[in-house]
């Protein structure tokens, strides 16, 4: 049986409006949203556990964490630090695009993890003269962190998931000598007593020798030498983590 005219219209206003409210909550997101069905080719491997998150970034809800082994279908790159994917679970989310978390191959090469180093080492120097140092303190809202949460709060601006604590962060990433240390990489220290190798301590390596950290000799953000002095007769080890 046909409708009554008065009611089609309305029936076909609705689904104006339920499709003009559905193209508005994509603005802002992906580039592209297909169904999950569209993912028919699960061609990315995740190789360490990454959060899926709504957004992206570190702020955003996390959807569920996609384990080591799990394969994604990468729909695309929301920028340098994220790629949208789908999971076999359905779920359309972002995980980070740094490397160490999945086989993808796309834009985020070495020249990418470049451009993120080159922003980390920015980022830190653009809290010097703000931040405060405090021992087992993390506190973004008041810029109070001790030296690992500085460097978890930092990384995390470039979507790159740290752990707080240097016990922590010593194993994430990949060992990198120091003769081989490139700017964005950790460096850890042990700066209790003689140099015994006991972590206790964490900063940036910026290049040319240098690294940037949350000190408490100085209270907050110090630019320093690992390579003559004191940091350097307590340096321990590095980690690559872009």
């Amino acid at each position: 049986m046909t409708a009554p005219k008065p009611i089609l219209k309305h029936m076909m206003a609705l689904g104006l409006c339920a499709a003009i409210g559905f193209g508005a909550v994509g603005v802002g997101q992906a580039q592209f949203t297909p169904n999950a069905s569209a993912a028919t080719s699960y061609e990315t491997k995740i190789t360490s556990g990454v959060n899926l998150r709504v957004g992206p970034s570190t702020s955003s809800r996390v959807i569920r964490t996609i384990g080591s082994g799990e394969m994604v279908h990468v729909v695309g790159q929301a920028n340098a630090y994220w790629l949208h994917v789908f999971d076999k679970k359905g779920n359309s989310g972002y995980i980070s695009a740094a490397d160490k978390y999945s086989t993808w191959n796309g834009p985020s090469t070495t020249a990418t993890s470049s451009s993120k180093a080159s922003k980390v080492v920015s980022i830190a120097k653009s809290y010097q003269g703000r931040v405060h140092y405090s021992y087992g303190v993390r506190n973004p809202s008041k810029l109070i962190f001790d030296c690992s949460s500085f460097t978890e709060f930092v990384f995390a601006k470039v979507g790159v998931d740290l752990k707080w604590g240097t016990s922590a962060q010593k194993k994430q990433g990949s060992y990198v000598s120091k003769g081989n240390l490139r700017a964005g990489d950790l460096v850890f220290f042990d700066t209790k007593g003689s140099n015994n190798g006991v972590i206790n301590h964490v900063g940036i390596y910026m290049g040319n020798g240098q690294m940037i950290h949350n000190t408490p000799s100085k209270n907050g953000i110090a630019i320093n030498s690992i390579t003559s002095g004191y940091w350097s007769q307590h340096y321990v080890t590095g980690r690559r983590v872009l």
